[in-house]
């Protein structure tokens, strides 16, 4: 949990530092003292693109190489590969399918749960966190290109750098000191936390726990990191053709697709039976390196 939090820490505090670099290389010193959060905000969706990059330089630089160096120091062989799981086996695309289908039927639990998340107080500072992060990515999307971009900062590297940390890196030295049912919880705890967004506490809980499950079952990260990726992706396409989407918060009074939610509630359990079925066997030795 410690060196977790040192590479969330980290990751915040580079993010930070390159953000103003950005923010200062771009801002005229003559109505500097006029900045206000309105302000800065017009200033990282003009600058969107350089914004996301740096984000995904911090990504890079302090989530997925904090991994790899975790790893190193927690382990006592010279291949990282075992403890984060970057392996396959004669299962691994049969659960890779599966997971693009759980990812997929899940959908209207997260629904689910995100109208749930908005009775709890969150905080107008949480809220309004939220709603800039959605515009900064409808930002991006209205750009030429703009899928793309959102397809490589929002899907495709937190997909590889996330995964690497917390289902690679931390939901395995948990899971070599305590149980896994209390591994995939506390891992998708702190994932949810990570993201410093209690708007989404619960949805995301519970795709962190889905996350782990499946690298629980296929014994190998890429499975997760395909459904991390059809989650972001997903909804970043989605809001290529429907931009309002992003903006639109869950509340209490939000009108739900209770039957789609029901049919989730029943088809979703199958497919985690299914997962757990294919379980792979690859590598046994690396359950206990």
């Amino acid at each position: 949990l410690i060196w977790v939090f040192v590479a969330a820490l980290f990751f915040y505090a580079l993010g930070f530092v390159l953000q103003t670099i950005l923010v200062v290389t771009n801002l005229d010193l003559s109505t500097a003292s006029e900045l206000t959060p309105s302000k800065l905000l017009e200033l990282t969706k003009n600058k969107v693109v350089q914004f996301m990059m740096i984000n995904t330089i911090a990504q890079v630089v302090s989530i997925g190489w904090m991994a790899f160096l975790g790893a190193k120091l927690h382990q006592r062989i010279k291949d990282k590969k075992p403890f984060l799981r970057l392996q396959k086996g004669d299962s691994l695309f049969p659960q890779i399918g599966l997971t693009i289908m759980l990812f997929i039927v899940a959908f209207p639990i997260v629904i689910f749960l995100g109208w749930i998340n908005s009775f709890l107080p969150t905080g107008d500072f949480m809220k309004n966190l939220a709603e800039q992060n959605a515009e900064i990515f409808r930002s991006l999307l209205e750009l030429k290109g703009g899928l793309v971009f959102a397809l490589l900062f929002v899907g495709i590297t937190p997909a590889i750098c996330e995964e690497l940390l917390f289902r690679g890196y931390m939901y395995r030295a948990l899971e070599k000191s305590t149980r896994v049912v209390v591994a995939i919880i506390v891992s998708s705890l702190v994932f949810s936390l990570f993201h410093i967004d209690l708007t989404g506490l619960l949805p995301r809980f519970f795709l962190g726990a889905l996350l782990a499950y499946v690298t629980w079952t296929s014994n190998s990260l890429y499975p997760a990191m395909v459904g991390h990726l059809v989650n972001n992706g997903g909804l970043m396409i989605a809001a290529s053709f429907n931009p309002e989407m992003l903006t639109e918060s869950p509340s209490p009074d939000s009108e739900m697709p209770w039957l789609l939610i029901g049919l989730s509630f029943i088809v979703t359990p199958g497919v985690l039976y299914l997962l757990n079925k294919y379980r792979s066997e690859i590598n046994p030795k690396a359950e206990h390196v």
